[in-house]
């Protein structure tokens, strides 16, 4: 392999994958470490790979998509293997993004650099979880905050992956933390933006709960407007929740859920009873739930498919 740090080609060749970022060795850490990303949903993942060749260890990042209302997504990786101590921040960047600025309790502000591609990859000091990450523009400003909450934490010790996820949105998850407004037209005022509702619901529904929730991840994101529908005979409940989008944490069909067809775009949708759906169209996402109806899972799709693309496109 050649001598040079950053020669992704060779490190390349011996992952058998493109490389889009080269970390050289430092004294605790014998191997150089390769970043690169996977295809759709785009995931970041690194490679210790040592002067012969031999692969040491290997992390892979949950997927994640940033965008300029939440401008970074971020993993804290740690390995400990043979002849390799390593910590990093590796993760993804939108456009405008320079550098990303970690802070925690016991350190300077840690600058890590955005590379090509808006890929993050830098190594971190010992010691706790960054409190915030900070998306840091060409002149120097924050243009958006990445809380610890949000930061997903993985460690590799003695080839055993552990770690938490960073919070999500939860958006067919029923309501989260944040408060009820008297009205749409506040929830609309606070939030910054239109509410998108459906044109469709099962009869005898009636709007009843309308709430304004920021998100801990990224507090300087627009909260969500999360709506309930109720029937005055039932326990039934539609419950809408929307943000401009796209998630930060995509939803993906996995044992749990199935991907279905939106009105022409894809969801993933989970169903045990109540029926939870996910999709994202244009600048907006939404997370659905639907209980107590004749058929939650067909209500939910006729529900979902009634919701127009745009403002301008409500009756």
């Amino acid at each position: 392999m050649a001598d040079a740090p950053d020669d992704r080609d060779a490190l390349g060749a011996i992952l058998g994958h493109p490389v889009d970022v080269v970390l050289p060795p430092t004294p605790d850490c014998a191997a150089r470490v390769a970043v690169s990303r996977t295809d759709d949903p785009v995931r970041v993942r690194a490679a210790w790979v040592a002067d012969d060749g031999q692969v040491v260890a290997r992390l892979g990042c949950p997927p994640g998509v940033p965008s300029p209302v939440r401008p970074l997504i971020a993993s804290v990786c740690e390995v400990s293997a043979d002849g390799v101590t390593d910590r990093l921040l590796l993760g993804r960047a939108a456009p405008g993004v320079s550098v990303v600025r970690a802070a925690t309790h016991d350190h300077d502000a840690v600058d890590v650099p955005v590379h090509g591609d808006g890929v993050i990859a830098g190594r971190l000091p010992a010691g706790p979880i960054p409190v915030a990450v900070d998306a840091i523009a060409p002149d120097g400003e924050s243009i958006g905050r990445l809380m610890h909450s949000g930061i997903t934490e993985m460690a590799l010790v003695a080839g055993r992956i552990e770690g938490r996820l960073g919070a999500t949105h939860g958006m067919a998850a029923g309501f989260g933390a944040g408060d009820t407004v008297s009205g749409l037209d506040v929830a609309e005022l606070e939030a910054g933006y239109g509410a998108l509702l459906p044109a469709w619901l099962p009869d005898g529904f009636s709007m009843t709960t309308v709430r304004v929730e920021p998100e801990a991840a990224y507090p300087f994101a627009p909260p969500s407007i999360a709506i309930a529908w109720i029937p005055a005979d039932s326990d039934a409940r539609v419950l809408l929740r929307q943000c401009p989008g796209p998630l930060a944490s995509p939803e993906t069909p996995n044992g749990r859920g199935v991907e279905v067809d939106v009105g022409g775009v894809p969801g993933v949708m989970r169903a045990r009873g109540t029926a939870f759906l996910v999709w994202e169209r244009g600048d907006r996402a939404f997370g659905l739930q639907v209980r107590g109806t004749g058929d939650p899972q067909a209500d939910a799709l006729a529900i979902a498919a009634s919701i127009p693309a745009s403002p301008d496109a409500m009756p």
